[in-house]
């Protein structure tokens, strides 16, 4: 298993033929070539240059610079697939990067989704059924991206039925780290909370998520996805954060007197495109992923950063969860 001492830098992403279709996607901020059958790519570019920068990985960097080249070295990729056998459908690409900018790609297939999935118009709200939540108390927030009640003509999902998760809190704090903010192989971490939490044999374990919670007993993100919560009358995702020095749990916890610290979101070289910014950046975001469809749903104004404590979390309320692979998808938190 890869250690702090040796590990690569990674991302997953989406290939859809069906995205040459999305205007959406089509959006220069979020790919490099127009049309592409690549689901973010830009974001996730961003990503693992942030990565590369933090973790000194100097020349995965400067290959990650050109945006269009990478493009064309996935269909390269995709069209290698394509010549062994395999059908022009959606696939998943695991791009793996070595300190000397060696790109390995592992490409396997992964279901079909209607792009609504992939870019859905809104988080609906909670279900009326639901059991009742204190934040259900608020006067509504238009950042949510819809209505926040549902009329007798209303559905609980968007267009296109997302995938419905069963979504469990952690049993233990996981300790914050640059491991736990930027993608890395080493992530045993996320392996160590789903076999803490999860049941032996799940009865859907494609749809079977974790929140995890950091020292301050604070949401940071699912094991495989970015999380989104429904309170004061508006969508939040739990902040997340880098600083340009060190980063450890004492980071969450402590602030010096008088020290401003750069707020979430900063790079050691800035590029343009925010992640968004953090209402508690002066402790550097909460721990967790900084996730390409996450950021997605900030600029769209669907959601905002804001700390959700463990203590709010209730069996039996819905949430929304979302990966670079298989879109945004509707769950509800269970025992």
């Amino acid at each position: 298993m890869p250690s702090e001492m040796s590990f690569q830098l990674f991302t997953s992403l989406r290939y859809d033929p069906q995205l040459l279709t999305s205007d959406e996607n089509s959006w220069d901020v979020l790919n490099f070539v127009s049309p592409s059958p690549f689901y973010m790519l830009r974001y996730h570019r961003d990503r693992m240059l942030e990565a590369a920068q933090h973790f000194d990985f100097h020349e995965v960097a400067k290959r990650l610079e050109n945006g269009k080249a990478l493009h064309n070295d996935l269909i390269h990729h995709v069209n290698q697939w394509a010549e062994k056998g395999g059908q022009d459908e959606a696939l998943k690409l695991r791009l793996l990067f070595d300190k000397d900018a060696n790109l390995e790609v592992d490409i396997s297939v992964v279901p079909p989704v209607p792009l609504e999935t992939l870019y859905p118009p809104s988080f609906e709200p909670p279900s009326a059924a639901s059991a009742p939540h204190p934040a259900k108390a608020f006067k509504p927030s238009p950042l949510t991206g819809g209505a926040l009640s549902l009329g007798p003509t209303d559905t609980l999902s968007p267009q296109g039925q997302p995938s419905t998760w069963l979504v469990r809190l952690d049993k233990a704090a996981t300790p914050s780290t640059p491991f736990t903010l930027l993608k890395t192989t080493h992530r045993d971490f996320y392996d160590t909370s789903r076999a803490r939490a999860l049941p032996k044999n799940p009865t859907t374990p494609a749809f079977a998520e974790v929140m995890l919670f950091n020292e301050c007993n604070e949401l940071t993100e699912g094991t495989m996805t970015s999380l989104y919560l429904f309170r004061g009358g508006r969508w939040i995702t739990p902040p997340v954060g880098v600083p340009t020095g060190e980063f450890t749990s004492s980071t969450l916890k402590t602030s010096e007197s008088g020290e401003d610290h750069c707020d979430e979101g900063e790079l050691r070289k800035p590029f343009a495109g925010r992640w968004g910014h953090s209402v508690r950046s002066a402790k550097v975001g909460a721990g967790g992923q900084r996730g390409t469809t996450r950021r997605w749903a900030l600029k769209k104004g669907m959601c905002m950063e804001e700390p959700v404590s463990v203590d709010t979390v209730q069996v039996g309320e819905n949430v929304w969860v979302s990966n670079g692979v298989r879109g945004f998808g509707y769950g509800k938190v269970v025992e």
